[in-house]
């Protein structure tokens, strides 16, 4: 078959949640030597939008989504190990953590698969995070955006105050800032100043990337 037949067949089995499908296109899309980033692009990444767009019209659940993005996740992997160092052309970079008293995870876990699928290059900080470790790893890492997650309303002024904090280092401007989890909501983002918040794994990975075009023009 030729490789947009075999694009096709893969974003198929990602939608259908074929594991063994899909371990027996991407070897042969290693096999057919194609270009591992057009096969990203083109195959899993394709595949993985179309599953969130079954998602948001409820015609899949939760537990399937987060089936095929592993089923993704596994495949990139395992097509990116064999690129060259520092050929894989991430889209942006991302600081993620759980704010400080919070050491919930599952969320902020959540939206890193779904971050690193859609090809933002993420590092995750972990839980109970202070604000300046926040701001330490994203003027460290070179960051484009930091995002912060917090599952207990208690720990959502923390949120605030990276933001705030930010601004008395004077990096506020350097980060376009991403918040998230059970805790608060679009309009406590929208208070506090942050500049995107996202409800679940998809929308904030879809608020990243506008914030990234954002300050690709700025």
């Amino acid at each position: 078959m030729n490789k947009e037949e075999l694009f096709s067949k893969i974003q198929k089995a990602i939608v259908e949640l074929d594991e063994e499908t899909i371990t027996k296109l991407t070897d042969e899309a290693l096999a057919k030597r194609l270009d591992p980033i057009e096969v990203i692009d083109k195959a899993y990444t394709t595949g993985i939008r179309q599953v969130g767009k079954l998602f948001e019209t409820g015609e899949m659940f939760l537990p399937e989504m987060m089936g095929a993005a592993d089923l993704v996740r596994e495949a990139v992997s395992k097509i990116e190990r064999l690129l060259p160092q520092g050929k894989m052309t991430r889209k942006g970079k991302i600081v993620i953590g759980t704010v400080m008293g919070d050491i919930h995870d599952i969320g902020k876990n959540l939206v890193i698969t779904w971050l690193s699928i859609q090809g933002f290059e993420v590092v995750d900080i972990g839980v109970d995070c202070p604000a300046d470790k926040f701001i330490d790893s994203a003027i460290e890492e070179k960051a484009d955006i930091v995002g912060a997650s917090c599952l207990l309303t208690m720990t959502a002024p923390e949120q605030k105050k990276l933001i705030e904090r930010m601004r008395e280092r004077n990096v506020r401007e350097r980060f376009k800032v991403l918040v998230g989890g059970a805790a608060i909501d679009k309009l406590f983002a929208k208070e506090i100043g942050a500049d995107g918040y996202g409800a679940d794994m998809k929308e904030a990975a879809d608020v990243a990337l506008s914030l990234l075009a954002e300050r690709k023009v700025m």
